[in-house]
């Protein structure tokens, strides 16, 4: 259905017969190689050594991350631990690169509580792994040096010393802006951003990797550095800051593109914005193709693609305010469908928030907490004072946001559309983009573009069933009673999970939700 779209699209712009008709045959070869070189699923677990990967996490009593075996081949991880004592030892230095001898066994497959429960599978999948395992015997052999490694270890001794020299109620934040770690960030502060529909400011994106470029850049001019060599740090310099930060799609796109436009600088040859976006897509799907599978990678490209391809809405706008207003209107225009269809809700208060927020953490807060970094390497005496008249400020704004966040009628939940809708609702914000475009059919385009959302909105409610859901997210047995045509919803919630008290390094913390690649736990 993909490529009859892009057909229907290249015949709209008349583009010559056999340039649509290779775009469409690319597109197929490109779709085959995706699905030859994904990792096919492994029926049986055979495996005696594993190397951790960075991607991991620690919580509880249980490790849980990816490895690789000694065939090469990325497993999910799930290993116990048996003592506090050993916990810590683990704790105190990167696994990535640690092999472990192992005595795997089979994780077994739970059917999902519900159609929207968490999909393991999926997850596993769009992470290039081949299965999952479970762990209860391992020892640790050696650890294997390269350059992935030596970069782990900086990035977790980077964690460290934030949560060494940063006080208690700024490490989360600091962890999250600086290095990409959202591991620590309290619940009801992202509860708070999720409603908000802010959330995309934790993750590093390209406005960090700009900002901080842009400071590299002009430090290294006003010093008296040439260009050209300023132009050669960054080329260097950048890749490895997409290692410190975590290396989430989000990075290694913004990372990317800029690497592609410093090429073409250093060799004299131009080359537009939306060719090096292009090609960075590319590279990014030949290299690891099942990254198309995550929603990171998804809402990441998306939103860089509305505001290339957009910039004649921004030329016209002048003032700093408007301006601020279509990019957030593009941005949630090109990505709410896929919201709705993996998340089943969008913030309506996302318009207003980002117009405030966006700002005041880009070149406020990422710059503060970047000054702060770097003071506490040089002087911890002057960056205690600092942190002194700064942590009230923030935790004002904290308490801001979690009362904002708790003020009702932000979400918009209407239903999880179909996929059919998905590509309707995108036919019908392209359709508008191109009505405002040409100045056109603003009405009509208008028109078609709520009809989706109208569609979503009232289905619900055209249902003449009665329906009755018991349902189960893990935490109890719950009744749902949805009467015809929606007139009224009854919930019987029949109590929680009983729990034992158990110590207190064994208690999990909840899962948190990394750009491109959250470690999840059941």
């Amino acid at each position: 259905m993909l490529f009859v779209f892009l057909f229907c699209w290249l015949v709209y712009k008349q583009k010559h017969l056999f340039f649509t008709i290779g775009t469409i045959i690319i597109g197929i070869v490109c779709y085959f190689y995706v699905q030859t070189v994904m990792p096919m699923q492994a029926s049986e677990i055979h495996v005696k050594e594993i190397t951790w990967t960075d991607v991991y996490r620690i919580n509880g009593q249980y490790i849980r991350g990816f490895a690789i075996s000694e065939e090469g081949e990325k497993w999910y991880v799930q290993l116990k631990l048996g003592t506090e004592t050993e916990k810590a030892a683990l704790m105190k230095a990167s696994l990535a690169g640690t092999v472990f001898q192992v005595i795997p066994e089979e994780v077994e497959k739970r059917p999902a509580s519900h159609v929207y429960a968490f999909n393991m599978d999926s997850y596993i999948k769009s992470n290039g792994a081949v299965g999952q395992m479970a762990v209860k015997t391992y020892q640790i052999i050696e650890k294997n040096e390269s350059f992935l490694t030596h970069m782990a270890e900086k990035r977790f001794a980077m964690k460290m010393h934030i949560q060494n020299t940063f006080p208690s109620s700024l490490q989360s934040e600091a962890e999250a802006l600086l290095i990409g770690s959202r591991e620590q960030m309290p619940s009801d502060i992202q509860n708070a951003y999720q409603t908000l529909g802010i959330t995309h400011l934790f993750a590093i994106s390209g406005l960090h990797v700009a900002l901080l470029a842009l400071m590299v850049y002009e430090s290294l001019i006003r010093i008296g550095v040439r260009r050209e060599t300023a132009n050669l740090v960054l080329l260097i310099a950048l890749p490895l800051y997409a290692f410190i930060a975590g290396g989430a799609p989000s990075v290694w796109r913004s990372v990317s593109v800029t690497e592609i436009v410093l090429l073409s600088l250093l060799f004299k040859k131009k080359i537009a914005i939306d060719d090096a976006f292009s090609l960075s897509v590319i590279g990014f799907v030949l290299l690891t193709p099942w990254v198309i599978f995550q929603i990171g990678f998804q809402l990441s490209y998306l939103a860089a693609f509305s505001l290339i391809y957009s910039s004649v809405f921004l030329r016209n706008r002048t003032s700093y305010v408007m301006q601020s207003f279509v990019i957030t209107a593009l941005c949630q225009l090109i990505v709410y469908p896929i919201l709705l269809y993996q998340f089943y809700e969008i913030s309506i208060s996302s318009f207003l928030a980002n117009l405030v927020f966006v700002p005041l953490f880009s070149f406020i807060i990422l710059p503060i907490n970047l000054i702060f970094l770097f003071l506490t390497y040089i002087s911890t005496s002057v960056s205690d004072f600092l942190f002194h008249l700064y942590e009230p400020v923030r935790l004002l704004l904290g308490d801001l946001i979690i009362y904002l966040g708790s003020l009702p009628y932000q979400m918009w939940n209407p239903m999880k559309p179909s996929l059919l809708l998905v590509f309707l609702a995108y036919g019908t914000v392209m359709f508008f983009l191109i009505s405002i475009e040409r100045k056109k059919q603003l009405v009509f385009c208008s028109f078609l573009l709520v009809l989706p959302m109208g569609i979503m909105q009232i289905t619900p409610y055209l249902d003449s069933s009665t329906k009755i859901t018991f349902l189960n997210v893990g935490q109890g047995d719950c009744i749902i009673i949805e009467m015809p045509y929606r007139k009224e919803i009854i919930m019987i919630d029949t109590g929680g999970v009983l729990r034992f008290e158990q110590d207190a390094w064994k208690k999990q913390k909840k899962t948190m939700k990394w750009e491109g690649k959250s470690l999840y736990h059941s």
